[in-house]
């Protein structure tokens, strides 16, 4: 029952925290999905059962696209692909010892948004970069690719998740302040980066996105699907050997 209640908790809190994200203050996607990455941890550790983090995360990613994508079949495929995505870091856990740990759902993020960018170009609106679509403080994304907003969300997530939630930190009110620290620098930083060192750079937006894979206007920046993807490539291919890893590992065993 206590891990019943626990996990309504920190699904109510995702979903509460993207609704906020998506409709009047998008700096919360940046601890949106911290407690769904709880969730995730929880059940590696076979606190929860994996109905609990599948429905939860299904739920909370048909969300997220939901407020961005209005063909049905669209928010469906995407809302299942990313759960199924994020629960490749289960077999990762359970088959093999994952070195990595969480953030090894980081790989399996960008990868499977990676394969949407190629298969399913329409679906992209509900990336997490679209989060900061177009704003002046991700103007470094010209240098690493949509993909890499999405990256910078995925990591501060996961960055706050060991700040509150990390073996109950917050049930047990210990703040831990070093893991606090790298999550504001990590946002801080790149910020500042885009404001103040390299100001110029105007950031890549859905729209140029768009304009390569879903009217492949003669107008677009081919160049974008060699040196803008390689984020997302990378984090693909990796993926692919990870999973391959850890089953040949669950095998041996």
């Amino acid at each position: 029952m206590e891990s019943r209640k626990q996990a309504l908790i920190l699904i109510v809190i995702a979903f509460g925290l993207v609704l906020l994200s998506r409709t009047y203050f998008s700096t919360a996607s940046l601890i949106a999905f911290a407690p769904l990455i709880g969730l995730l941890e929880n059940t590696s550790e076979r606190k929860f059962p994996f109905f609990y983090w599948f429905g939860a995360a299904f739920l909370v990613f048909g969300l997220n696209a939901a407020l961005t994508l209005s063909d049905p079949v669209s928010i469906i495929i995407y809302s299942i692909g990313i759960t199924l995505a994020c629960s490749a870091y289960l077999l990762t856990t359970y088959f093999s010892k994952n070195k990595l740990g969480v953030f090894t759902l980081l790989l399996f993020w960008l990868g499977f948004d990676y394969l949407i960018l190629k298969l399913l170009p329409t679906a992209s609106d509900a990336f997490l970069s679209t989060y900061f679509d177009g704003y002046k403080i991700v103007g470094w994304s010209r240098k690493t690719g949509y993909f890499g907003i999405t990256a910078w969300i995925i990591i501060a997530n996961i960055l706050f998740y060991y700040v509150f939630l990390w073996r109950d930190a917050i049930m047990r009110s210990k703040m831990r302040w070093l893991s606090l620290m790298y999550s504001m620098l990590l946002i801080i930083i790149p910020v500042a980066i885009s404001l103040f060192i390299v100001p110029e750079l105007t950031p890549v937006t859905l729209a140029e996105l768009n304009t390569v894979y879903v009217e492949n206007s003669s107008l677009a920046d081919l160049n974008y699907t060699e040196n803008g993807e390689w984020l997302g490539r990378t984090a693909a291919w990796v993926s692919v050997m990870i999973l391959v890893y850890a089953i040949i590992k669950g095998k041996i065993k």
